[in-house]
């Protein structure tokens, strides 16, 4: 079996077939799969969803021992991606091959500054590095924000021969992606992903760029300002 692969879900082949059964369901994607495929795909998703939870426990300590070591009391959690998620990721991203989605379980840190940010990745990598005998891959979206003006520390790393994905936020990034979230739940539009009109998502990367502005104690625009009115206002909105 590749990489250690419980039985419970077969092969990491299964894992890659089973999410294209699933893709071709929910794209109405021809051949469609009949019915007990489905139910047979999803219960092996379900399987390699729940093969993640004790690598997740892992990095998560392995976080939790990071912060203490660097003596900071953050913001921790953790999650397992929902099956509903993990559909949607593959409906939305037609080339995604499931076996090698990386944050299936996700660990996230929120700090004080950018500074403990690079502490904290510093000493992970170096953790992770004698851990398996290869380094971490690390996306920087500070220094390259993402598109929709997003911006974190991303460390995708293993834990017990399965893909996790560590986020690193300031509390400025973390408010950011909070507002994000809102505006979804409030509209039912799915900003995060990039839908809605481009207004807001204009408005939502000015918000990124004041938040970063700020947090290396610089003076904003009065466009930038401006921008935080306006997407506030979307933001009160009901849907």
């Amino acid at each position: 079996m590749d990489e250690g692969t419980p039985a419970a879900f077969g092969s990491l082949g299964d894992v890659r077939r089973a999410g294209e059964v699933l893709r071709r369901a929910l794209s109405a994607q021809e051949p469609l799969p009949s019915r007990t495929q489905v139910q047979h795909a999803r219960a092996v998703v379900e399987a390699y969803r729940s093969a993640h939870a004790a690598p997740l426990d892992a990095a998560y300590m392995g976080l939790r021992s990071c912060l203490a070591l660097e003596g900071l009391e953050v913001d921790l959690s953790r999650r397992l991606k929902r099956l509903p998620t993990i559909e949607d990721k593959l409906r939305r991203l037609p080339t995604m091959d499931l076996s090698t989605m990386q944050d299936i379980g996700g660990c996230r840190a929120v700090l004080a500054s950018q500074d403990e940010v690079r502490r904290v990745v510093a000493r992970f990598c170096a953790n992770s590095l004698e851990r398996n005998n290869q380094a971490d891959r690390v996306r920087d979206y500070v220094t390259q924000p993402q598109k929709s003006g997003y911006r974190a520390i991303h460390i995708y790393t293993r834990y017990h021969r399965r893909r996790i994905e560590v986020q690193l936020r300031t509390r400025e990034q973390d408010g950011w992606a909070k507002i994000v979230e809102d505006l979804t739940s409030r509209t039912g539009i799915d900003f995060k992903s990039g839908d809605g009109p481009e207004e807001v998502h204009d408005q939502l990367r000015n918000l990124g760029e004041l938040l970063s502005i700020r947090e290396h104690g610089q003076a904003p625009s009065e466009d930038l300002l401006d921008a935080l009115t306006r997407l506030a206002a979307v933001s009160a909105l009901d849907g």
